[in-house]
């Protein structure tokens, strides 16, 4: 055998030797493959599972968070018609809803009423029968939802209907019952509707305790305004008590010359422009009664705010006590800025606050003195101050001055409400009061009333 044929020879040997190898590798390469593919197709599977469940976790988060916002709404609440209608709101996302309510019990008795109107008369119906028929007892009891079957529907063609009862519970007592009227089936209810009707219930109640509370406290703050309106008005009523003479006086005037005049008629003595004498002292007659009306009327128990002339107030004012501080040798001088524009404010209120101002600076003067009465415009307002040359307040005093009751007259000489006063109608009016003093001479009290906002 040649060479060549001997190369030949081994090469067919060894092909033939590699073919039962390379074969051997394809099979084992296809199996590799079809396992590679079955790989990625359970890895695409699980990937798409995987991308539903998170699909449905965000979902049902969402769907939680939107829940839970409405749920605060419905626990923060202030009304009854907001507590409802958020809650029948929300449990439409829950079931199929015909009708709903909320029946609370009524202190002392056992009769249950609804929170708001809207309800029908068939819910009406429904909820007293399950509060006489002891249904609502054992949902208390056992703080449970129940469904119960409505028998007219039974007897009628077409889906029946079920009534839902769900309790509100209040610190583990029964207030109350959510009432539902719905068209799903009872074997359709599953665990979870029944424990999201729970939670609502359970932010009904919040939200129902909620609406009381803020019911008794409106109450209590109507009180709190119907007395302090007393408390101003007597204190009104007590500063024209102290002006009682000056008033006297102020009458007293014009009286007696229409006396005179009617006398000297009388003796037969015309008067030249008797018609126009006798007319100006019954406008001063009618201007003084009227000013004085105006001061004692009632105090409503809301601030009626308008726009005001601060000027016009401190004007009547002095008006109304000039001949008695006169009498007690007390100098009144004015400084009133001209044209000043107006602020939102309350004239009568206004008037009280400088009247006791007045009235403080008066008594701080038993010997006499002056009274500067000066108001101004700035950029943002009107600025009043009233100051006196009395004997000035005490440094351990001054923080104590606007406190209801503190006065440091004698017995008998002052009710302690007339600064106290002040600051509350000066805050009424967003406004501040400061008092600066120094001992024997003087005190000045500085307020700020910011201008009348437009409404442009």
């Amino acid at each position: 055998m040649t060479r060549s044929e001997t190369k030949r020879r081994n090469r067919t040997e060894l092909i033939e030797d590699a073919i039962p190898q390379f074969e051997s590798f394809l099979e084992s390469r296809e199996r590799y493959i079809k396992a590679l593919e079955s790989t990625i197709e359970a890895i695409t599977r699980e990937n798409k599972h995987f991308t539903q469940n998170n699909l449905d976790i965000r979902n049902s988060i969402d769907e939680l968070v939107a829940m839970q916002r409405m749920a605060n709404i419905i626990s923060t609440a202030t009304s009854a018609e907001a507590i409802l209608s958020t809650l029948i709101e929300l449990t439409r996302q829950v079931i199929a809803l015909l009708d709903a309510n909320i029946y609370l019990l009524d202190e002392g008795s056992s009769r249950m009423t609804a929170i708001a109107g809207g309800g029908s008369a068939r819910l009406d119906t429904e909820a007293r029968e399950q509060l006489e028929s002891g249904i609502v007892d054992w949902v208390f009891s056992e703080k449970k939802t129940v469904i119960i079957p409505d028998l007219d529907s039974l007897m009628a063609e077409g889906n029946p209907r079920n009534f839902v009862i769900v309790p509100l519970l209040l610190r583990n007592a029964g207030i109350g019952i959510y009432l539902i009227h719905t068209t799903k089936a009872q074997q359709e209810f599953s665990n979870q509707d029944i424990q999201l009707l729970s939670v609502l219930a359970n932010q009904a109640a919040a939200g129902v305790e909620n609406w009381r509370a803020y019911g008794k406290l409106l109450e209590a703050h109507q009180r709190v305004k119907a007395s302090e309106a007393q408390m101003i008005q007597a204190a009104k009523l007590a500063a024209i008590g102290e002006l009682a003479a000056s008033i006297v006086h102020e009458i007293k005037n014009p009286v007696q010359v229409l006396v005179l005049q009617m006398e000297v008629m009388a003796r037969g003595t015309k008067i030249p422009n008797a018609d126009q004498l006798f007319r100006a002292q019954v406008q001063r007659l009618n201007d003084i009664t009227k000013r004085l009306m105006n001061f004692a009327r009632n105090v409503s128990d809301e601030v009626i705010m308008a726009p005001v002339d601060v000027n016009k107030p401190i004007r009547d004012v002095v008006a109304m006590v000039e001949h008695e501080f006169r009498t007690d040798k007390i100098e009144m001088q004015l400084d009133l800025a001209p044209e000043l524009p107006p602020v939102t404010g309350n004239a009568n209120y206004l008037q009280q606050v400088f009247l006791n101002l007045a009235i403080n600076a008066r008594d701080a003067m038993p010997r006499g003195g002056t009274i500067s009465i000066e108001s101004a415009s700035t950029r943002y307002g009107v600025t009043v101050r009233f100051a006196d040359t009395g004997s000035g307040i005490a440094p351990e005093h001054r923080e104590k001055l606007f406190q209801p009751f503190f006065t440091t007259k004698g017995e008998g000489k002052g009710t302690g409400l007339g600064l106290a006063i002040c600051k509350k109608i000066v805050d009424q009016h967003q406004g501040t009061i400061r008092v600066d003093s120094q001992a024997d001479r003087g005190t000045t009290f500085t307020m700020f009333f910011p201008f009348r906002r437009s409404n442009s």
